[in-house]
């Protein structure tokens, strides 16, 4: 049996975790000065995403800590199970790291693959690979299969406002001369794990028909996410379904919400 472990950035439901079949090991956040709270599964934080944005600049976040990696692997193992854990990109926080030495100091058949994603991106590794597991596939199978697929995730992204990101030091090659004067709205990629620039929309309707320009000649489901832009998610989703294409809509939760800011809206999908 094998069990797959995942953070909370894949931001799962309760029901989702379950019928697939997923541990999801919580990040953290808190206002500055306050008690950490744990993400957990995307709805336990209904009443949070409007404190984020109100708190907005002093709001800390925390990865998913070794202990909690180590306590979920040797319980998974205690019952019987091989794990494989499909944390969120090692370029945009220490919580691989943390899995990959709490793997390394219990043995055994467990393994760590940096996802080099987040959010949807992890999201649809994660339904690959628990297809994969319900098919019968054995462990090593679906760890090489993890690793030939993340070079495949998409993701493009745009937000309202990079001061958020430009805090969090999660910019990667993105400069910052990039702004949302004159209306001109960044519009960023996840490329090798880490955030990059892929240029600028004019305002809210160019917005729209750049991030749906990405994904032409997309394959398959494409994912739709978003905090705190819920009109802006729908009008993106049902162009996407006018076209014909199989789209699912997803919020995104407190932890990546503190780094990209409100009104942020992302496509995602695994290239063919």
């Amino acid at each position: 049996m094998i069990a797959i472990v995942t953070d909370s950035t894949a931001y799962l439901t309760h029901e989702e975790a379950a019928r697939l079949g997923v541990v999801v090991v919580p990040m953290s956040y808190s206002l500055e000065g306050g008690a950490s709270i744990s993400e957990g599964n995307i709805e336990e934080n209904d009443d949070c995403e409007q404190m984020v944005k109100r708190y907005m600049g002093t709001i800390h976040t925390s990865q998913a800590a070794l202990s909690a990696f180590h306590a979920t692997f040797s319980r998974l193992r205690r019952a019987g199970f091989e794990v494989l854990c499909l944390p969120m990109s090692s370029r945009l926080s220490g919580t691989c790291a943390n899995a990959v030495l709490a793997a390394r100091e219990l043995g055994g058949p467990i393994r760590v693959v940096d996802s080099l994603s987040t959010c949807a991106g992890l999201y649809l590794l994660i339904r690959r690979a628990c297809a994969m597991v319900q098919a019968g596939e054995s462990l090593e199978k679906v760890e090489a299969e993890m690793i030939a697929l993340r070079e495949k995730g998409r993701t493009y992204f745009s937000v309202d406002d990079m001061t958020p990101l430009r805090r969090s030091g999660r910019l990667g090659n993105v400069k910052s001369s990039i702004s949302t004067i004159l209306n001109i709205k960044p519009l960023l990629a996840v490329r090798e794990g880490a955030v990059v620039s892929v240029g600028v929309a004019r305002g809210k309707i160019d917005q729209m028909r750049r991030l749906t320009s990405f994904a032409e000649g997309a394959q398959g489901l494409l994912v739709v996410s978003h905090f705190l832009a819920t009109e802006a998610a729908g009008d993106l989703e049902k162009q996407l379904l006018q076209q014909g294409r199989q789209v699912e809509c997803r919020r995104v939760g407190p932890v990546l919400g503190a780094h990209l800011g409100s009104g942020c809206i992302g496509l995602s999908w695994l290239a063919t």
